[in-house]
């Protein structure tokens, strides 16, 4: 099994260069978060910034054992994901600004003010329809999409770089069931419980601001259709509602698949158990091989879920469990709606 220096964990300090190669454009913190904008922005100051770094340190340096291990594939997913992020809010501003200026005849009095030549309006409402439009897409789509990828990118990370230890750990065990491989064992599971509770505690109160705004953008779109609460645009409506309906369903197949790739390493611990002991004790049928394997089932008892600050856990269930919530809003909003 690949040498870990675990003691690197308390004291291993990672720049922000090195940081920014391992993760990078994933730091956006510090901007608005839909309604709950002041919270993100409280809950992720520079106090909080610096927990999520250490964190992210001591997830690099658990996966940094394996030297030839090729993080290209994360990384480029990673830029995926970001120019996703990119690609929303500039589609809605392309085509709100484009719509806006085409409709200037329709819309410029409403930016007019008395006295005004016809030339100083049409600048203002062009300044104002490219600094709203901006000023929106950042605050609704933009920032709020890379906290989720910065979310998802720290649950995938250490779902898989747990699964690789795990897979070199039962390869060992298998071949060689010693005191000296269960020593590592218990160092492997010892650094996945610190790491798996710092990044619960650092991110878990976000991961759940995330979901109430991707539920909050689902029950918007459906109130919006319910009661036509909408603009006399139908080219707007249909652009703006689609892009926000599939922004939203997006990242929670996204946040939610992320998220239940470290709890499937549980059963994966199960089965390694299970492999070793038929192997190894149940061949030798020694006492040694017996007290190995209960230390084995001892140290390999560890809980990898991660929740939304405790009020749930993101697994699949959370897709039957919000499908059933909005339904139920959708059907009891619409029959509301039809007594108005």
């Amino acid at each position: 099994m690949a040498n870990i220096n675990f003691n690197l964990f308390e004291r291993k300090c990672v720049s922000a260069i090195d940081l920014a190669r391992f993760c990078p454009g994933l730091f956006p913190f510090g901007n608005d978060f839909d309604p709950y904008s002041s919270q993100l922005g409280n809950y992720t100051s520079q106090g909080e910034k610096t927990r999520i770094l250490k964190t992210l340190s001591k997830l690099y340096v658990f996966g940094n054992g394996h030297k030839k291990t090729n993080r290209s594939s994360l990384r480029r997913n990673a830029f995926l994901a970001c120019g996703v992020c990119l690609l929303f809010p500039l589609a809605l501003a392309i085509g709100a600004i484009s719509f806006a200026f085409l409709k200037t005849d329709k819309y410029l009095s409403l930016v007019k003010l008395f006295g005004q030549s016809v030339a100083n309006s049409r600048v203002h409402y062009a300044l104002l329809v490219i600094g709203q439009t901006i000023l929106y897409s950042n605050h609704f789509f933009l920032f709020p999409g890379l906290v989720m990828v910065l979310l998802s990118f720290i649950y995938l990370s250490f779902a898989k770089t747990l699964k690789r230890h795990l897979n070199e750990m039962r390869r060992n065990l298998i071949e060689n069931f010693s005191r000296q491989e269960m020593t590592t064992v218990l160092m492997v599971f010892t650094a996945a419980k610190k790491i798996h509770l710092g990044i619960e505690k650092t991110v878990s109160f976000v991961s759940f601001l995330s979901y109430v705004l991707i539920v909050g953008k689902i029950i918007q779109v459906i109130s919006s259709v319910v009661t036509d609460f909408m603009s006399d645009e139908e080219i707007m409506n249909i652009m703006h509602l689609s892009i926000s309906f599939t922004w939203a369903i997006t990242w929670f197949t996204v946040l939610t698949m992320c998220g239940t790739q470290a709890k499937k390493n549980e059963a994966f611990i199960k089965d390694i158990n299970q492999k070793v002991a038929t192997n190894n004790f149940v061949k030798e049928r020694e006492k040694r091989g017996l007290e190995h394997v209960n230390l084995l089932n001892l140290c390999s008892d560890i809980e990898l879920r991660f929740t939304g600050w405790g009020m749930f856990v993101v697994d699949k269930k959370l897709f039957l469990t919000v499908t059933g919530v909005l339904v139920t809003y959708g059907v009891l909003f619409a029959t509301e709606a039809s007594k108005i």
